[in-house]
């Protein structure tokens, strides 16, 4: 390798995903078969047993590069921002997939208690299927077995115990609105256009919040855009990271 290799490589810095509830590692697999360069410089890391955005931020940092970019997904979107306010100074990029800035309605945390009774009496992959399923992707993909399937694997592999932390993280997230200027790293936002968990005015509110942001839509997609169009995320993300790259090369 050159110096001028060298040099440019070491720009570079990792990738941090973070999955969604009920996901794991599995999530990334087509993005990072789609685009091998992805692959070389991905860090896919869970944040288990943490209870709250803050507490998996806190946990993870100490075993991150000292400059990484993060893209998180849904839930993981969460601990990503938790990231970007904690630790600015090493983030050098930030994009959020199907995922919103806001904390959540205090109504909320007892109908979210009471699904992980529900999933624990009717097992994780029934209680996706039977309540969460219709939500979670496109209408069109609605009777597709094959996205389905790592679907449910992810569920039933996370466990009663991670879901149930989870939910706890999503009841306890803090408002990340009036946070967003702050973060002046690259940013990208991506959504689904048939999401319903998290529809086009929280993307709105985060590209508005997040200085010089880019926010692409995924025209064909649900909420599960990592695995619905997981070749249009790649590309996505790719373009994202020349961004962070040119940006962590200026300093």
């Amino acid at each position: 390798m050159s110096t001028s290799a060298r040099d440019t490589a070491a720009t570079r810095p990792a990738i941090v995903l973070l999955p969604g509830t009920l996901c794991d590692n599995a999530l990334w697999e087509p993005m990072l078969g789609a685009r091998p360069a992805l692959r070389a410089r991905a860090i896919a890391l869970s944040y288990a047993g943490a209870r709250s955005a803050r507490e998996a931020a806190s946990a993870l940092l100490p075993h991150l590069p000292a400059r990484f970019a993060v893209l998180g997904f849904s839930l993981g979107g969460f601990v990503a921002l938790e990231l970007a306010h904690a630790a600015p100074e090493r983030v050098a990029g930030l994009a959020l997939v199907a995922t919103n800035a806001r904390p959540d309605l205090a109504d909320n945390a007892a109908r979210r208690r009471a699904a992980v009774a529900t999933a624990r009496e009717r097992g994780l992959g029934n209680y996706v299927r039977e309540k969460l399923w219709a939500q979670y992707v496109a209408p069109s993909r609605l009777h597709d077995d094959a996205l389905a399937a790592p679907i449910l694997a992810m569920a039933a592999r996370t466990g009663f115990g991670t879901f149930e932390a989870q939910t706890e993280i999503a009841i306890s997230r803090a408002d990340s609105l009036p946070r967003l200027a702050a973060m002046r790293m690259p940013s990208l936002i991506v959504s689904g256009r048939h999401d319903v968990i998290n529809p086009a005015d929280r993307q709105q509110e985060l590209h508005a919040g997040l200085p010089g942001s880019v926010w692409r839509v995924c025209e064909t997609a649900g909420h599960f855009v990592p695995l619905e169009a997981p070749a249009e995320l790649a590309n996505f993300v790719e373009t994202w990271l020349a961004r962070v790259d040119a940006a962590v090369a200026r300093i």
